[in-house]
């Protein structure tokens, strides 16, 4: 945000938005602009720290034109009519509390009254550092300019994470990712993701890193595909972080977002990994390096008592503070701050994986949701394209299990990067941000899932639920005697058999007409994204025999429909539009296709049985009246039993157009062929409508 901090209401953010406006100091405008930076981008205050101080304030930084500034900031300042504005006198230095660059990535979190914040701290971005600061305590910073210890890291999250139920052993946990020294022949330029962690009770060392954390070390994060000869393709650039906390609330499951850092391969994965492994890593071996001409090794000698890293606590004899710690603990702190041992992903692989795609991964999110027979896990994914991806993970006993893609939004009209991402579990609200603005995102929408139960059960959204009559939202306190169960082990067959709901999925019937030697387009767009079409074609009008359609010199077969270049008479007749997902077959559209031959003065293909009533919904009305003899087109309707509304004008044998209204309701197709408005489709990205502000 630029310049002010806005709210708003869950319900609806266009409603009332408040602003407190909080510009830079028109001193600090003038040297940044005089520094050569860019008077829109750089020389204004960008907000980059927004944190719940307590119940009453809210804390917030901005880069204030290169001249960080922090202030506590009243929540109630949000109820007054008019908007706000915070004068410089109202706030305080930001130095080690927010980045001077508005580029820089940053992260940070309040814990118990302290900031901790991992940023660039200085004006030229190269100082990467990790600060504890607010609170009562001296200001505390990992060693500067120390490449063991950082070196040009990009912070993406900071959380406090409990191991014991001890309080004295409490940590924070930052994750990053930093240009990695171990990397054999990379000179330092190879990017790594990392998990680091500090006590809550460090203050440093007495002699050596007073003013330091003397209990920092780190991991590395590994998020690789094994390849088929061993390799591994690693997603080493780490985008985001989200922790979900479960029962058991000291071994959270923590998502991981990475990209891959190569210009070669564009993908994108997603990995989880539990706590208990991040904290096995830490109780590993060091790495060790003896000087510039060595490699980097596993440290073999003797590790001093108590264990660098170790919490002082009751737990470890009488050391009190580390500044009570042996000089040899500080010193072995100091030079071996990296762990030999890597953490895992669960199954040693992505959960989810996307290559060779036109956008990257940039936020995630993930809502735990009850559904009917189970406990699932919903991912919510931006990516740098402005879509937002709906997906939820379905483990097989034997196997890797299934992702599967519930919904691919398009938010942002101008395909602007997704930057954050809240959810709202009371509300059921989802809010998208990017630099054009926040949007807001209904948590499903059952209703897009068809009017029949194979269909709601194929969505296998864990939202939704088959109650009987329709696909609707699941809520755990009803008890539903009518619903659906998402696993894998049971089709949408027998679960909707066993629940004695109706199987049969409704085809929809069009009638379309194509003058022969034009073009036209069969379309079929199944709800689901999932799902395989086939097309076939009745061997007769009456014959229950249908024989697949496959490419030919004038008809091609495509992924969602069939293409007639050139229409001629032998294409009319009945065509079927069969899909197949998950075992389960039905027919989705029934196309009756006619074709009319101007020299022969007759149609191919019969257009009868079908359920259209009138010419009134026949999209293909208009178009023909340009391509078959105008002498001809009224007595040829009417010898098939179709009138004209009564609305409409004639002159002579010509039948003039439709109103305008008619037209914008229908549709109308191009080339003598068209379609009957459809059904909405999942198969496409939806447009969900959100709420922007």
């Amino acid at each position: 945000m630029k310049d002010s901090l806005l709210s708003t209401s869950l319900d609806d953010i266009t409603q009332n938005p408040r602003k407190l406006y909080w510009p830079a100091s028109p001193d600090r405008v003038q040297e940044c602009l005089m520094a050569g930076k860019d008077p829109e981008l750089e020389c204004a205050n960008f907000l980059r720290v927004l944190q719940h101080f307590n119940q009453t304030h809210l804390y917030v930084c901005g880069t204030g034109a290169f001249n960080p500034r922090c202030s506590f900031i009243p929540t109630s300042i949000f109820l007054q009519s008019e908007h706000q504005t915070l004068l410089y006198s109202q706030t305080e230095c930001g130095k080690g509390k927010c980045p001077y660059d508005p580029f820089q990535k940053t992260a940070s979190a309040v814990v118990d009254g302290e900031l901790y914040a991992g940023i660039t701290s200085d004006f030229m971005s190269r100082d990467s550092a990790f600060f504890r600061s607010l609170g009562s305590r001296h200001v505390i910073r990992t060693e500067q300019y120390d490449s063991t210890w950082l070196q040009d890291a990009q912070f993406v999250r900071v959380a406090p994470l409990s191991e014991t139920d001890n309080p004295e052993d409490d940590k924070v946990y930052v994750f990053f990712t930093e240009r990695a020294q171990e990397a054999e022949g990379a000179a330092g330029k190879v990017l790594y993701s990392r998990v680091a962690r500090v006590c809550k009770n460090d203050i440093g060392g007495q002699r050596s890193l007073v003013n330091k954390w003397s209990t920092f070390q780190k991991a590395r994060m590994v998020c690789s595909v094994p390849g088929p000869d061993g390799l591994q393709t690693h997603f080493d650039q780490l985008q985001d972080i989200f922790i979900l906390n479960g029962k058991d609330k000291k071994n959270p499951l923590i998502y991981g977002l990475f990209t891959t850092s190569s210009d070669i391969l564009n993908g994108s994965a997603v990995c989880v990994y539990r706590m208990e492994d991040v904290v096995r890593a830490f109780k590993g071996n060091f790495l060790h390096k003896e000087g510039p001409q060595y490699k980097w090794a596993e440290f073999t000698g003797k590790v001093p008592y108590p264990r660098p890293g170790t919490c002082p606590s009751s737990t470890y004899g009488s050391y009190s503070s580390t500044r009570e710690y042996p000089d040899d603990v500080i010193f072995f702190s100091r030079t071996h701050p990296l762990l030999q041992e890597h953490v895992l992903p669960l199954g040693e692989r992505p959960l989810l994986v996307r290559v060779g795609i036109s956008y990257k991964f940039s936020k995630l999110l993930v809502d735990r949701v009850e559904a009917v027979d189970s406990t699932y896990d919903v991912l919510f994914i931006g990516t740098d394209s402005g879509l937002v991806l709906k997906a939820i993970h379905l483990p097989r006993e034997h196997g890797q299990g299934q992702e599967v893609t519930l919904e691919q939004m398009q938010v942002f009209q101008h395909r602007a990067p997704v930057t954050a991402m809240e959810l709202s579990k009371k509300k059921q609200w989802l809010f998208v941000g990017s630099k054009e603005g926040v949007s807001q995102l209904a948590l499903y929408q059952c209703e897009l899932y068809g009017q029949a139960c194979a269909e709601c059960c194929l969505a296998r959204d864990p939202y939704c639920t088959w109650d009987g009559h329709a696909c609707s939202p699941y809520m755990p306190s009803v008890r539903r005697r009518n619903a659906r169960h998402l696993g894998e082990d049971e089709d949408p067959l027998t679960q909707c058999v066993r629940q004695g709901a109706g199987l049969q999925v409704e085809a929809e019937q069009r009638v379309m007409l194509v003058a022969e030697g034009n073009s036209t387009y069969l379309e079929c767009l199944p709800r689901s994204r999932h799902a395989a079409v086939t097309w076939y074609k009745q061997a007769g009008e009456n014959s229950p025999e249908l024989n697949q359609v496959v490419t030919g010199e004038q008809l091609v077969v495509i992924e969602r429909g069939v293409l007639i270049r050139r229409a001629e008479l032998s294409h009319g007749g009945v065509y079927h539009c069969q899909v197949e997902e998950h075992g389960y077959h039905w027919t989705a559209v029934t196309v009756r296709l006619a074709v009319w031959s101007s020299s022969a003065n007759r149609v191919h293909g019969s257009l009868s049985g079908s359920s259209y009533q009138g010419a009134g919904t026949l999209p293909w009305y208009e178009d023909v009246m340009a391509l078959i003899h105008p002498g001809n087109l009224g007595q040829h309707c009417r010898a098939l039993g179709y009138r004209p509304p009564r609305n409409h004008r004639r002159h002579g044998n010509i039948m003039m157009k439709r109103e305008k209204g008619e037209k914008e309701k229908h549709g109308a197709g191009r080339g003598g062929g068209g379609r009957a408005a459809g059904r909405k489709s999942r198969s496409k990205p939806q447009q969900r409508a959100p709420r922007s502000a």
